[in-house]
């Protein structure tokens, strides 16, 4: 291939890419965006252990959120990520499965990319299915599941409008509010 060439086809290739991120909006259901959650103050001297799951899709950052809050804004002085569950203290274990798109909104999304977003798809079905398995003392205390629906659609005539993904909530940010949820509804055990 000759220089000239290359140079065209990496210029198209990146051309591409950029059409189809900033072509799609995305937004989760019940989730508006909100400032980051604050930390609280380290007051608990229990052990507390925290499994994360891998994430069985493409990760937009939820992992990260849920390690993040764990370690660093829950109130317990001793995290620590690992498996085993304490003799003393409390393991959370927590469990992500995502939630495929409909097969017609597959498929609409599989034609949509084909044709380099020149036709529109959506879904608004996908998403994850969360689940905190907690432990104290050993023991089971309980399982606290949360469903997250995300919209979302692709379209070449999206570009102008994709400044409206900086005004929704993030995957980090909406994994980041149902971690607070649950130790909200989990409050007795603590």
């Amino acid at each position: 291939m000759t220089t000239a060439r290359t140079k065209i086809f990496k210029f198209g290739f990146f051309i591409s890419i950029f059409f189809i991120f900033t072509n799609c909006l995305i937004s989760y259901k019940d989730h508006p965006k909100i400032l980051p959650l604050p930390a609280e103050e380290k007051s608990n001297d229990a052990n507390f252990v925290y499994a994360l799951p891998t994430f069985p899709q493409m990760n937009l950052g939820g992992r990260e959120a849920l390690k993040n809050y764990f370690q660093n804004k829950t109130r317990f002085k001793n995290t620590v990520e690992g498996v085993d569950v304490p003799k003393s203290g409390f393991l959370v274990n927590v469990k992500v499965n995502y939630r495929s798109p409909s097969p017609e909104a597959t498929v609409f999304l599989g034609i949509s990319t084909l044709t380099a977003t020149l036709l529109p798809a959506w879904s608004t079905q996908d998403g994850y299915d969360v689940q905190y398995l907690l432990y104290k003392d050993g023991k089971k205390v309980g399982t606290y599941e949360y469903h997250i629906f995300r919209n979302y659609a692709q379209w070449l005539l999206f570009i102008p409008i994709s400044w409206y993904n900086f005004e929704t909530a993030t995957e980090r940010e909406v994994f980041e509010r149902t971690t607070l949820k649950f130790f909200e509804d989990a409050k007795e055990h603590f």
